[in-house]
């Protein structure tokens, strides 16, 4: 068998060879710091953005807020600033076609990860609410969707105690999973599938405000006017109703719905005993036997917190105490999510799903504005998990 050849390769060839790469990482390192970028010097990038809808004017009022990089220097690092914009129009795209106009820039929603709605807003035809945001501006669809007591106006002006900006705040606490547990999550994609199926009805975060009583220190000294979110209410809707939901309801409803398995489950007896679990899986299992619904929950804990409890040693997950606590905490779970179905009756606004459901089983002959008509079973299973 012939062997092949080896080949040498002269050494003035190999150091060319390593002179040329050297050359051109050299290159990008100084002329790529000065390569021009017109696309991200003419686009404000919006972190969120609010919409209004004036009943008597027949008006859109729609309102950005961006974030915006001064140049920096040799001196001193550039300055970041977050303007907020307002506009009218006859549709969305003319409002911020003149925002666009008032900044001299483009307008990109690409990084605008929380909408803040009116109830206005959200008794118009949601497709056509959310496609020139999707399709024109690039909203992403996911996106959060919120509404509160005050106009999005004034909500995306609002200062927070934590960071000078709402919407900022709001990403971390919704977007991210960041802050106090038991707050709901839609975003623009589920309230488009859930506003479109055949319960038509959709639950999203409901925003008050609240003063802070210690105002923060400043660069400038005490702060003033600084607020804080209560992001624990939901707000559930159709087209033409809504409905506040607040406390143990709001987040009972938020477990129910929300896909993630996140946050914690409290346990408050009678005579005071107190266990605290974090959840850390949940599977949720509707179904529908003609007009009878199941809903099959099933939690994974663990034990986090245990006060007032009378006992000699430290307490864990396989303790009569703890689930005699997690036992508690299934019926009480069945009794919120039963007194919830009540609820959605006597509201007529189905936003637990159950007609969408029940039209999987029943069919075309399902009538709609069948809620009465429903029956809805929860059970509810905890099982708390050994932690090492």
């Amino acid at each position: 068998m012939m062997k092949g050849k080896k080949i040498n390769v002269p050494s003035y060839l190999m150091r060319t060879k390593w002179f040329i790469i050297a050359l051109a990482i050299l290159a990008l390192i100084v002329f790529g710091r000065t390569v021009h970028s017109p696309e991200l010097t003419k686009t404000a990038i919006v972190l969120g953005a609010g919409i209004d809808f004036s009943e008597q004017d027949r008006q859109f009022i729609v309102t950005t807020q961006s974030v915006l990089m001064a140049s920096s220097s040799s001196e001193g690092a550039g300055k970041t600033s977050y303007d907020t914009y307002s506009a009218t129009g006859n549709t969305i795209a003319e409002a911020l076609d003149d925002i666009s106009r008032k900044m001299g820039l483009t307008i990109s929603f690409a990084h605008c990860n929380v909408l803040f709605v009116s109830k206005s807003v959200l008794k118009l035809d949601h497709m056509q609410l959310i496609y020139p945001l999707t399709g024109m501006y690039s909203l992403p669809e996911n996106a959060i969707i919120v509404t509160g007591e005050k106009s999005p106006r004034e909500m995306l002006a609002t200062q927070i105690g934590t960071t000078v900006s709402a919407p900022y705040f709001l990403q971390l606490a919704l977007s991210n999973k960041e802050g106090t547990n038991g707050m709901i999550r839609t975003n623009v994609k589920d309230l488009l599938v859930r506003s479109l199926s055949r319960s038509e009805a959709v639950a999203i975060p409901y925003i008050t405000l609240k003063k802070l009583s210690d105002q923060p220190i400043t660069d400038d000294g005490q702060g003033e006017d600084y607020y804080e979110f209560d992001l624990s209410s939901v707000m559930v809707f159709n087209h033409d109703k809504s409905e506040i939901l607040t406390d143990d309801l709001a987040e009972t409803l938020a477990l129910y719905l929300t896909d993630s398995s996140f946050g914690s489950l409290n346990r408050k007896s009678e005579n005071g005993e107190t266990v605290e679990f974090r959840l850390l899986n949940k599977n949720v299992d509707t179904s529908a036997k003609g007009r009878n619904i199941t809903a099959e929950i099933e939690l994974t804990v663990e034990l986090l917190d245990v006060q007032f409890i009378t006992t000699d040693k430290v307490l864990t997950g396989a303790d009569p105490q703890i689930q005699k606590a997690a036992k508690e905490l299934e019926k009480e779970i069945e009794d919120l999510l039963t007194e919830l179905f009540e609820l959605s009756k006597q509201y007529d606004i189905d936003y637990l799903g159950l007609q969408a459901k029940a039209y999987q089983s029943v069919g075309r002959k399902l009538e709609k504005d069948c809620l009465d008509t429903l029956s809805f079973s929860p059970q509810v299973t905890i099982k708390v998990k050994e932690t090492a």
